[in-house]
C-alpha cells in the first residue's frame, strides 16, 4: 500500500514537472511573437515616419511656392495701383492726354484681370493665392448677414416644374411653441433638372393663392443650391410669423427639414438695404441638413479647425460644434466660385482664417457645378 502511495506521488511530480515545462515553453513562444509582432510593428511605423516626413517636405516645398506666387502677385497688384496713381496725378497735371490716359488704363485693367483670373484658376484646382494677414478675433458676428450679397435672383436656377399634391397633414417645426407638431399643409413637389425633388409645406394659414405666390417665388431659389445642399432636404416648411428660420434633422435624416416663416423672412432678410439675404439663408440653413453630418467630429475637420486656429464669426466661436461649418460654408462658396463678387481684401481676410477647413472641404469633391 506504501509502494502504491508513493508512485503515485512520484507520477504526480513528473506530470506536474511537465505541465511546468509546458507552460514555460508556451510563455517563451508568446515572447517569441511578441517581440516578432513588435519589429514588424516598429518596421511599419518606420515606414509611416517616412510616408509623413516625405509628405511634409512636399507641403513645405509646396508652401514655399504658393508664398513665393504670392509675393509676386502682391508686387504687381502693387505696381498695378502705383502706376494708376501716376496716372491720376500726370492726368490732374495736363500732363497726358486724355486718350493715352483712357489707353494705359485699360491696359492696367486687363492686367488686374489677368491677376484675378490667376487667383480664380488657382482657387478652382485648390490651390489659394492670397495675402495672409494676422487676424486674433474672428471679423464678424454672423457671415450670413455680414459677408456681400453673394447670390442674385438672376442667376442661374435648376428648378424645372412643380405639382400640386392638395392639402396633406405634414409634421411641422413651429418655433413659436416651441414643438413639433403635424399640420394641415399646401403641399407641392419641386422637381429640378438633376433629378432632385423637395416638398414644398405650406400651412394652410395661408390660402391656395398665397400658397402658389410662395412656390413661385422661392422654388426658382431652391434650384440655385448646388446639388449637393440640395441632397438631403426632404421639404422647406412654410409658416406666419416673425421667428427665425431653422433647419432640423434626425439622425437617419428621415426627416431633413427647412422652416421659414414668411413675416421673419420679409421683415428681416429680404428688404436688407445691403442685399437681399434670401439665398444665403438657404445656403446656412441647407449646409446644416446636407453638409453638417458628413463633417463635424471627421478627424480632418477638427485638425484644419486646430490649424486655422481661428473663426470666421463669433456666431460660429460660440457654436463650434453646431454653427461653424454653416458660417463657414458660404464663404467658401465666395472665394472658390464668385471671387469677383467680394474684394480682394476681405478673400484675404476670409483665407486667412479658413484656409484649411477650405482644403477640408475641397477633399471632400462636393458637387456646387452650379456655381461654375
Amino acid at each position: 500500500m506504501k509502494n502504491y502511495k508513493f508512485l503515485i506521488f512520484i507520477f504526480f511530480i513528473i506530470f506536474n514537472s511537465c505541465s511546468k515545462e509546458d507552460e514555460i515553453n508556451q510563455l517563451n513562444q508568446t515572447i517569441l511573437d511578441l517581440q516578432s509582432n513588435i519589429s514588424q510593428l516598429n518596421s511599419q511605423i518606420n515606414d509611416y515616419s517616412a510616408q509623413i516626413n516625405q509628405l511634409t517636405y512636399q507641403n513645405n516645398l509646396l508652401s514655399s511656392q504658393i508664398e513665393n506666387l504670392n509675393n509676386q502677385l502682391n508686387g504687381f497688384q502693387g505696381q498695378i495701383e502705383y502706376y494708376l496713381n501716376q496716372i491720376k496725378l500726370l492726368s490732374q497735371e495736363n500732363l497726358i492726354l486724355e486718350s493715352e490716359n483712357n489707353n494705359l488704363t485699360v491696359q492696367l485693367s486687363e492686367l488686374q484681370a489677368q491677376l484675378d483670373l490667376i487667383q480664380f484658376q488657382g482657387a478652382e484646382d485648390g490651390v489659394y493665392i492670397f495675402n495672409q494677414i494676422e487676424i486674433s478675433d474672428p471679423p464678424f458676428s454672423g457671415t450670413m448677414w455680414e459677408l456681400p450679397d453673394l447670390i442674385t435672383s438672376s442667376d442661374y436656377t435648376i428648378y424645372s416644374s412643380s405639382t400640386y399634391q392638395g392639402i396633406l397633414d405634414r409634421l411641422f417645426y413651429d418655433k413659436s411653441i416651441p414643438s413639433f407638431i403635424d399640420y394641415p399643409a399646401h403641399v407641392y413637389k419641386i422637381n429640378f433638372g438633376d433629378g432632385l425633388s423637395v416638398d414644398f409645406e405650406i400651412y394652410t394659414e395661408f390660402s391656395q393663392e398665397e400658397a402658389l405666390a410662395i412656390k413661385q417665388k422661392y422654388a426658382p431659389l431652391i434650384g440655385q443650391l448646388g446639388k449637393e445642399l440640395r441632397k438631403n432636404i426632404k421639404s422647406i416648411e412654410f409658416l406666419k410669423g416673425d421667428y427665425t428660420a431653422s433647419a432640423q434633422r434626425n439622425n437617419d435624416l428621415s426627416y431633413s427639414n427647412i422652416t421659414i416663416p414668411i413675416d421673419w423672412l420679409n421683415n428681416n432678410v429680404e428688404t436688407r438695404p445691403d442685399g437681399d439675404r434670401t439665398e444665403e439663408l438657404f445656403i446656412h440653413e441647407a449646409t446644416h441638413l446636407s453638409i453638417d453630418p458628413y463633417v463635424y467630429g471627421q478627424r480632418g475637420w477638427n485638425d484644419a479647425v486646430y490649424l486655422d486656429g481661428n473663426y470666421l464669426s463669433t456666431y460660429a466661436k460660440d457654436n463650434p460644434e453646431s454653427e461653424d461649418i454653416a458660417e463657414t460654408f458660404q464663404a467658401y462658396i465666395a472665394v472658390k466660385y464668385f471671387p469677383e463678387r467680394i474684394k480682394s481684401s476681405l478673400r484675404d481676410t476670409i483665407l486667412s482664417i479658413c484656409l484649411n477647413r477650405f482644403k477640408y472641404f475641397d477633399s471632400l469633391n462636393l458637387d456646387l457645378s452650379i456655381y461654375e
